[in-house]
Formats: C-alpha cells, structure tokens, sequence
C-alpha cells in the first residue's frame, strides 16, 4: 500500500487552510465595504474582478483538454445563476443588516443543508446520527444568534434569514452540480457560471436602482473600490483555485474538513478589522454549531 509523502499531505493540508481563510475573510471584506457599495452593485464589482481573474488564469495554464460542447457549458453555466448568482445577492443584502461574525456563522451550515436537499430531492436516506447532530447544530445556532431570532422585528433577524436563504442557494447548487458529470476543467467551468451570474447580477442592477435611488452615488475613494474588486477575487476566484489545489493532494473528506475554520476565521477577522463584539453567547453557540457540523462531515 503505497503513501503520500508527509510534505504532499502537509501542503494538501496548507492549500486548505488558506481556501478557509479565504472564505472567511472574503465575508469581512465584503462587511467593510457595504457601507459605500450598495450589496447588488457590490456583487457586479466582485463578479467582474473574478470572472476577469479566472479567464486569465484559463488562458495563461491553456489546459489541453477536449472542447467543451454547447450542450455541457450551458448546463453547467446556468448553475451560475444558483451560485454565485442568487445565493451570494441574498448573502450580501442580508449581510449589511447583520454582523460579519454571524453570517460566517451560518454558512457554516451549508453542509447540512446539502444533506437534507439531497434527501428532500434525490430520496437519500438520512441517518439517526445525522438528525440528532442537525438539531444539535441548530440550538447552538439559535443560542448564537440570540435576541436577532426572538425579535421577529429587528433588521438583524430578516439579514439572518436572507443569509439562510442564500446558503440554501448554495446548498442546492452543490447538490445538482454534484448530479452532473463532466471530465471538464473546473476553472474553466467556474468561469463559465461566474459570467453568467455577473450577467444575472447586472440585470438586477435596475431594480436596485429603482429601490434604492441613493445608491446611483458611488464612492470616490480608490482604496474602496480595491478592497470590493479584492474581495470577489478572493471569495470567487482564490478561495475556489486554493480548494481546487487542495483536492488534488489530499480526499475531499479531509479538505472538507478544514472548512469548519471558516467561521473561525470569519469571528475574528470581524473582530480586529470591524471591532464587532463577539458575545460568550455568541462564541458558545457558535462551538456548538461547528463542532455538530464537525462531527456529521466526519462521519462519527
């Protein structure tokens, strides 16, 4: 039985981690910058910096592989408008009712969404464990997001439920992708849904001029409009290329593991460059959460 040399596994282990960080400071990134960017303006800046990114990474690796039919890139490019089309325009909108920290907090959840969809959908059978575990992670959820879920009123609680709604996007896109078999290149696929989702978010874009006349007045300052292209690259194109990296070294069941660091990352990101307060009962709720979502990935 042959084994991977203890420096392939740790770079695997490296690649991962970094994807995390990624993910986790992308949703920090993009909290810093919703205060001048309106969230469907805000997606438009950070789509166009990362479908620019991935089409010029697909063309400098100029990968040989066999040319995608019509047929395959439509199929999988019309997931684009599930994620990251849909999915993060509910995220962003719902983010700037509620804290970075939180909202970290509940996309860590996405897997047990991806669960129970494949159940509902597919007729997947869902384990005793797996239940037990999802109302577990469910109460520390409830315990984190506190007063937000008491107070049906509270800007907070409706920002909380938009972010649930657009990993349930998430989730769904992960579950009919996963029905879909291609021997494609996944950057060049990812590329592909990326532009039609920036397609998806410019339409919108009248609406949210429509709902919103202020956000016509954009902001002047170049750091700002650095930090929101930054923030798409490095929550659409980085943090995908880095967990693309990872899943060639070590089993997804490993890489996947290490998203659990997401909300972790996420809390203290939050922490230093929002100064947002994180809670005892925020930090309780949220171990629980992470580690009943921990232990359903690992399969204990």
């Amino acid at each position: 039985m042959s084994h991977q040399p203890r420096n392939t596994v740790s770079s695997g282990t490296v690649l991962a981690i970094l994807a995390a960080l990624s993910w986790g400071m992308s949703t920090v990134m993009s909290k810093g910058v919703l205060d001048a960017f309106a969230p469907i303006f805000l997606l438009v800046v950070q789509l166009a910096a990362s479908v620019t990114c991935l089409w010029v990474m697909v063309y400098v690796r100029k990968k040989p592989s066999q040319p995608l039919s019509f047929r395959t890139v439509a199929r999988f490019a019309a997931l684009g408008l599930l994620e990251p089309g849909l999915a993060y325009l509910l995220e962003l909108i719902g983010l700037e009712h509620t804290q970075a920290s939180t909202s970290t907090l509940i996309l860590s959840t996405e897997s047990l969404m991806i669960m129970a969809l494949s159940a509902l959908l597919f007729g997947e059978r869902l384990s005793v464990r797996f239940v037990l575990l999802s109302l577990l992670a469910v109460g520390g959820l409830y315990l984190a997001l506190g007063a937000s879920v008491a107070d049906a009123s509270s800007k907070a609680m409706w920002g909380n439920a938009l972010v649930f709604a657009g990993s349930a996007c998430a989730a769904l896109y992960v579950v009919l992708s996963a029905r879909i078999a291609a021997d494609a290149d996944p950057i060049t696929i990812v590329a592909w849904q990326q532009t039609v989702a920036l397609g998806f978010a410019l339409l919108m874009l009248p609406f949210e001029w429509m709902w919103r006349p202020a956000s016509h007045s954009l902001p002047t300052a170049p750091e700002l409009w650095l930090l929101a292209a930054s923030s798409g690259v490095v929550q659409y194109a980085l943090a995908f290329s880095l967990y693309m990296a990872a899943l060639r070294i070590i089993s997804a069941s490993v890489a996947g593991s290490f998203l659990n660091l997401v909300p972790l990352f996420g809390f203290v990101g939050a922490s230093v460059f929002l100064h947002e307060a994180i809670s005892w009962q925020l930090l309780l709720g949220a171990t629980i959460t992470v580690a009943a979502v921990t232990l359903i990935n690992a399969g204990f």
